[in-house]
């Protein structure tokens, strides 16, 4: 299945703020995710509830957040790349709390969330990323591995491989395409 992100922008040619593209980034995470658990699905790995897909979609826009600040190191100063990368997390944490509330009812999700994010940082800071190859094998093994503890012992090591070798590179392909296409044609204010 083709995963689709939006990579234009639809009015014309004005700027666009960091938080306007952090708010794109936000929303393309959350589809890559979100292909990222249906993708699983197809392929016979069982969830049981809406709230364990939504911790599997946790953890793949925690990796793509955490992808987004790697792309945009070089790219803005430390200043921007702190505002762009908190506006994102905070949006990821609205769509979080706005999803977890319809399928859990009301509670901390976005606090939980926020936490869940600080700990992958310190994880995922210590794989490897390259600007030309994407996320190493490092980096797609911490999420193969989170992954897999969500879905449970059943068919582990497979949902590992799945993850690693196809779930991973796809949503990461898709999403830092989609980033760097917007950064080109987006302008910042």
């Amino acid at each position: 299945m083709s995963l689709r992100l939006r990579s234009r922008w639809k009015q014309g040619e004005r700027e666009r703020s960091l938080e306007d593209l952090a708010t794109v980034g936000a929303a393309n995470a959350w589809r890559a995710a979100c292909n990222g658990v249906l993708n699983l699905e197809n392929e016979g790995f069982e969830t049981s509830s809406r709230a364990q897909r939504i911790d599997i979609i946790e953890e793949f826009v925690a990796f793509l957040l955490l992808l987004a600040d790697r792309l945009v190191y070089e790219a803005f100063s430390a200043e921007d790349r702190a505002r762009f990368i908190t506006a994102m997390a905070l949006r990821l944490a609205e769509l979080v709390d706005e999803n977890r509330t319809d399928a859990q009812g009301p509670g901390e999700h976005r606090d939980r969330f926020i936490e869940k994010l600080n700990e992958r940082t310190g994880v995922y800071a210590e794989c490897s990323y390259s600007p030309e190859e994407g996320p190493g094998f490092t980096m797609l093994c911490c999420l193969g591995d989170r992954v897999t503890d969500v879905l449970g012992p059943t068919n582990r090591k497979w949902a590992q491989d799945q993850v690693v070798a196809i779930e991973g590179p796809e949503a990461a392909q898709g999403f830092t395409r989609a980033l760097e296409t917007l950064l080109e044609d987006g302008g910042r204010g």
